[in-house]
């Protein structure tokens, strides 16, 4: 037996489960079995990716990507995804820069059909040369809305910036005159060179039966003919870093700072340690970085972490500030990173970490796709199994070995640093030196050492609470004071999801108290009368979890999600955040800082923007056109005693669920949860009025300084309790997604845009029906006139019967994949319990979804999508605008 046979407590997959077969052309497939639910996942791992390219032809392989779905010999341009659709599954793909990936995800009785799909675009790719010319076009779309993307320009100038000579330094994606210039010649070398089954990785997992499967792979994949892959090996660095900066600026709303530094490959020994120490630094509230800068509210985000692509290693610290307080944050940031250097890291320190890591490992398991992913990654760096070496070496290592790498790699004068902010803002700092005086000698105030904590556990004795009920696999109890406890049994992971929902919060906001649920369910985290906010957090992330706040349009609440181990100690530690908070007046101020400049940064979302501007105008004068996150006017406006207040009001005293998803036992949750839940009355919730919709067009815009125009287009929509959500449902999966309309006919044939779906959003008391589009800004009007003729296709003409089968098939089998996550369990409890009356919606979809027919179709387009009763939110890029409206 070796080292990587050895059983272990840790949370790995058994080797006994697992079947592994290289088959004669060198093709190596890995199968697994698991019954936990009927779905089944693929994964297609090619070893090639961005450091494989000449510079000549930067960005193929994410072109090759995109080919992938353009058709072979068999299956013309969309019949992959539409074929996959009528399977009951989704399928997608990534480019990284050592691999692209292709993922095929169906029910179980679907996944013979979608392996067969996937197996014909892998080996038979027809890379079309007219087809090649229109994908491009989408390609410089993807391109230019990366460019409007502040973090991902900063991140990417960040890698060029650090390197000489690697091709990490290159812009992944390509730029348009390189792309422009591929051709299909280069595209059909790359693709017959790397795509060969000795430099591919099968890998599938599901509810399946693993010999027939071996069967059909060797039968779609046994044939294909293996040759030599001559690899395109990059320059390598020829000399140490030393200290560098760049500084740039541009129509932002927030500053993107980043830092970074060269580190090992993935086989390198030190990159479980600097992993763990990019955990110590950035990875939860209870992270050095997180108290140090964002507590401190000098950003409004940090993170930390250590990403090795197969050949090199980086390790970067990213925050997201005010232009006023860049260089306080890097100087937080400077004084953390030397402190760990000094006084190194501590036990508690490093057990926090380890707890994250192996609920992460979990957590990654709980989905047939996490699994098959995890499965090829290992097995492309040599052995799948040697993932649980992976984390027995996090798991074992010492708080030394951690300081040690901390001390080797994250050098001073080895780290670059980009600054990226908005035009408007002065600048940072002239060059590298003056920015590393602005650093040198700098200590601000150092943390406080962390006391030693023991994760708490509740004396207080067990009372069964009432059962109630058993519906639609839900066992409902209610509380002492008539909470409702609703538990699902969920085999699979040793996962368990805990949720506190009340309906209510913003939709009982006025636009001068706008945001006040939000701060409220953010510093509820921030102590209560037993714990301060560290403690929280530590206890949280000791746990493997972090409790989680969230405020929606009609509802707010707290969840948490541990390994089921935990879960008494988990419950205890939500109903303490839940029940008892004491909303410190400086905690309240650093949440109201965040909010506010959350609130500027949804500016520079191209996608979250124009939607929020649509639903301003859609729901004006309405609770439902006021914004979840408050305006930087409301917010600032709240007081204190306000969220004391709104929480007595709102949290304590509500229309309130709390929701158990996992691998235990009914009653003996439910008795834990009433217990820590007692201080919980139920009350009947309010309902909203109905808004009026707009009975003309009506146009929200703005103009930035962006590559693209997004553009969203919303119809009236059903109400949450209205049948026809289905109707739209299916509506929104035949217009948009791969093979759907909207993406056929805008991205495949027009080439207008990378990204164009639909979607339905419902309320109590409303709803819309939004499509989105990206494009440049000289084809709005193209693009508003063709998703205008879309909306009217619908309105005039019964859909096939081929597209509603594809629909339901699709709509049905990716609600049985999404029963896969715990989480999302949880939410749909919650939800049909809160929104829908009852849970018999659980086990009803299956059979609303059948119902709708092509007529109910047409009539539900009719009566919604009239054109002169839209409302748009539009965000101007910067080219004059042609078209008509």
């Amino acid at each position: 037996m070796t080292a990587l046979d050895r059983p272990s407590a840790l949370p790995t997959l058994d080797p006994a489960t697992i079947k592994r077969v290289v088959l004669r052309n060198g093709l190596t497939v890995l199968v697994r079995r698991d019954v936990s639910a009927p779905v089944a996942a693929a994964v297609t791992y090619v070893k090639a990716g961005y450091f494989d390219e000449t510079d000549d032809v930067v960005g193929i392989a994410h072109v090759l990507e995109h080919m992938f779905f353009k058709g072979t010999d068999k299956r013309g341009v969309g019949e992959i995804s539409k074929q996959t659709k009528a399977a009951g599954g989704y399928l997608n793909a990534h480019t990284i820069y050592d691999h692209t990936s292709y993922y095929v995800v169906l029910p179980s009785s679907g996944f013979s059909a979608g392996l067969e799909v996937q197996a014909d675009a892998y080996a038979n790719s027809r890379i079309d040369a007219r087809e090649l010319d229109k994908e491009l076009e989408v390609i410089i779309q993807e391109a230019k809305r990366k460019s409007d993307n502040p973090p991902a320009v900063a991140g990417e100038t960040l890698y060029e910036v650090l390197h000489d000579r690697h091709r990490i330094r290159r812009w992944r994606i390509g730029r348009e005159e390189g792309l422009r210039r591929l051709s299909r010649d280069a595209l059909v070398a790359f693709y017959r060179n790397y795509y060969r089954p000795s430099n591919t990785i099968l890998s599938i997992v599901g509810d399946i039966d693993v010999d027939r499967t071996l069967q059909d792979v060797e039968r779609l994949y046994g044939s294909l003919t293996d040759a030599g892959v001559t690899r395109s090996i990059g320059p390598e660095e020829t000399k140490d870093p030393e200290f560098r900066y760049r500084e740039m600026s541009g129509d932002i709303a927030q500053t993107q700072l980043v830092m970074g530094w060269r580190t090992a490959p993935t086989d390198s020994p030190d990159t479980p340690l600097l992993d763990l120490a990019s955990t110590v630094l950035g990875a939860g509230r209870a992270s050095r970085l997180y108290r140090a800068v964002r507590e401190r509210q000098l950003a409004a985000s940090v993170s930390a972490y250590n990403y090795t692509p197969t050949e090199l290693g980086v390790f970067v610290i990213h925050a997201e500030t005010e232009p006023t307080t860049t260089i306080g944050a890097a100087r937080a940031i400077w004084t953390q990173l030397a402190d760990l250097q000094d006084r190194g890291v501590t036990d508690q320190e490093l057990e926090r970490a380890r707890r994250l890591y192996e609920a992460r490992w979990v957590r990654r398991f709980e989905t047939m796709e996490g699994q098959a992913n995890y499965l090829a990654e290992w097995e492309a760096m040599g052995d799948w199994r040697l993932g649980a070496r992976y984390l027995q070496n996090i798991m074992s290592a010492t708080p030394e070995q951690v300081t040690d790498v901390v001390s080797r790699y994250l050098v001073p004068d080895a780290a670059s640093v980009v600054v990226y902010r908005p035009s408007s803002a002065m600048p940072v700092a002239r060059d590298a030196r003056a920015f590393r005086q602005e650093l040198a000698g700098s200590r601000d105030a150092l943390l406080p050492p962390t006391p030693p904590r023991a994760v708490r556990s509740s004396v207080v004795p067990l009372a069964a609470p009432d059962f109630e009920r058993a519906e639609s696999g839900v066992s409902v109890y209610r509380t002492e004071h008539g909470v409702p406890i609703l538990v699902r049994r969920k085999p699979g992971a040793p996962l368990v999801s805990i949720g506190v929902s009340a309906l209510g919060g913003p939709a009982e906001e006025s636009p001068e108290t706008a945001g006040l649920t939000t701060l409220m369910v953010r510093t509820a985290v921030k102590g209560t009368t037993t714990r301060t906010a560290e403690q929280i957090a530590e206890d949280a992330e000791l746990l493997g979890g972090s409790v989680g706040g969230s405020a929606g349009s009609e509802s707010f609440g707290w969840s948490i999600t541990v390994p089921s181990k935990h879960f008494a100690a988990a419950t205890e530690l939500l109903a303490d955040v839940v029940q008892r908070p004491i909303f410190p007046v400086d905690a309240l101020e650093t949440e109201r800082s965040v909010a506010v400049a959350d609130v500027k940064t949804l500016r520079d979302d191209m996608y979250r923007f124009p939607l929020r501007l649509a639903v301003e105008v859609a729901f004006a004068g309405h609770e439902y056109g006021i914004p979840v996150g408050g305006t930087e006017e409301s917010l600032q406006s709240i007081s204190s005693q306000a969220v004391v207040e709104w929480h007595a009001e709102r949290a304590l005293h509500a229309p309130l669920a709390i929701a158990v998803v996992g691998d235990l036992e009914p009653d003996d949750a439910a008795a834990i949860v009433a217990r820590e839940f007692a201080s919980l009355r139920i009350r009947q919730p309010a309902m909203p009025s109905a808004p009026a919709w707009p009975t003309q067009v009506i146009a929200n815009a703005t103009s930035r300084d962006k590559a693209q125009t997004a553009l969203a287009i919303a119809f009236q929509g059903p109400a949450r309790d209205d049948d026809d959500r289905y109707v739209t449902g299916l509506i929104a999966t035949i217009a948009s997604g791969l093979g759907g309309r909207f993406f056929d006919e805008l991205r495949d044939r027009q080439s207008l845009a990378y990204t164009v779906h639909a979607f339905g959003a419902e309320r109590r008391r409303a709803g819309l029906f939004v499509a989105y589009i990206a494009t440049s800004p000289a084809k709005e009007g193209l693009a508003r006139d063709g998703l205008l003729r879309e909306f009217t296709r619908l309105r005039e003409q019964p859909v096939s019967e081929d597209e509603i089968r594809r629909a339901k098939s699709y709509a049905i089998g990716t609600h049985a994949i999404r029963q896969e996550s715990g989480g999302a369990v949880m939410g749909d409890v919650l939800d049909a319990w809160q929104f829908g009356g009852d849970l018999g919606e659980l086990t009803r979809f299956e059979e609303r979804v059948d119902a709708v027919t092509a007529e109910r179709i047409l009539d539900v387009a009719r009566r919604y999508f009239d054109p002169a009763q839209r409302v748009e939110g539009i965000v101007r890029g910067i080219e004059p605008v042609v078209g008509s409206r």
